[in-house]
């Protein structure tokens, strides 16, 4: 009988899901029992750490949530509030059972790297896989989409500037729609051109800037109108599929996204941002009012 490499790999990888569950078992049941202690006990005591779970700062009530595989720590969720721990220790829970030994999804990432890591530690050969869809795909969370203290600050940070980058895509597109509308009787001067837009008289080419967290990311010059708003859908299709939890590093300019996002400052970007907005609409309606 000869003996296949692919039939060994997924012995130990039954062998370390087996493993896992039971590891996951221990963590809850070692939580639960951490609950019923009482504050002082918690504070003084040495059980702050198994294997999924550890204590991060327990006069805020915060803890660091790991998933595990094998011997290492596949990806963690840092400052998750104490009502959400239970919660993610039962997701991780079902996200291993749900996988299969006989045909695992390696298009998951964390599936994908957990039976890498049994090929590895088996000195069996390792996947590669190469991820072809450049725009996120929502996969399975298995910390069941909660994010910790820090990661809230950044999806608040990405949701404003979504919001602030698609309005300043839709009003260019209104104002190429009221250039080509020949119909539309305006005085040109009077036309508020969008701030990410550059139009050349002399080529009679665009030039489209993306901005991001305040800042120009990428230019794209010398556009027909056709190619501004093809570039300017693009645009609008990475905004929209950007995974905050999960942003595909492959990708140069969400790579760049991500990087805006976790080096703004988090305790007063917010209140910043509204500052600016207040003084831009404060702008728009002086500006109308001369017009008048």
């Amino acid at each position: 009988m000869i003996n296949n490499p692919q039939n060994k790999k997924n012995n130990f990888f039954k062998l370390h899901k087996q493993q896992a569950l039971k590891d996951i078992e221990i963590s809850i049941k070692t939580w639960s029992s951490f609950q019923k202690k009482n504050f002082f006990y918690q504070i003084l005591s040495k059980q702050k750490k198994t294997k999924h779970w550890e204590a991060s700062n327990l006069m805020l009530n915060l803890f660091h949530i790991h998933l595990t595989w094998s011997k290492s720590i596949i990806r963690s969720q840092t400052n998750i509030e104490k009502k959400d721990v239970l919660s993610v220790l039962n997701s991780i829970k079902h996200f291993y059972s749900k996988i299969s030994i006989v045909k695992p999804d390696l298009m998951h990432p964390d599936i994908f790297e957990c039976f890498n890591l049994t090929a590895k530690e088996n000195n069996l050969k390792q996947k590669k896989i190469k991820f072809k869809d450049k725009i996120e795909i929502n996969f399975y969370d298995p910390f069941d989409n909660i994010l910790g203290k820090e990661m809230k600050n950044i999806e608040h940070k990405y949701y404003c500037e979504k919001k602030i980058a698609l309005k300043s895509i839709q009003n260019t597109f209104d104002f190429l729609d009221q250039i080509d509308n020949k119909l539309y009787k305006f005085d040109e001067k009077n036309l508020e051109k969008p701030e990410i837009l550059i139009y050349s008289k002399t080529s009679s080419l665009y030039e489209l800037k993306f901005l991001w967290c305040g800042q120009e990311l990428e230019s794209y010059q010398n556009l027909t109108k056709i190619d501004l708003k093809k570039k300017l859908n693009e645009i609008k299709k990475i905004i929209n599929y950007f995974n905050i939890s999960r942003p595909n590093h492959t990708n140069d300019l969400i790579h760049r996204m991500y990087k805006c996002l976790m080096n703004h400052d988090n305790t007063n970007y917010i209140w910043v941002l509204g500052i600016k907005r207040k003084i831009n609409m404060i702008k728009k309606k002086f500006k109308n009012i001369i017009n008048i």
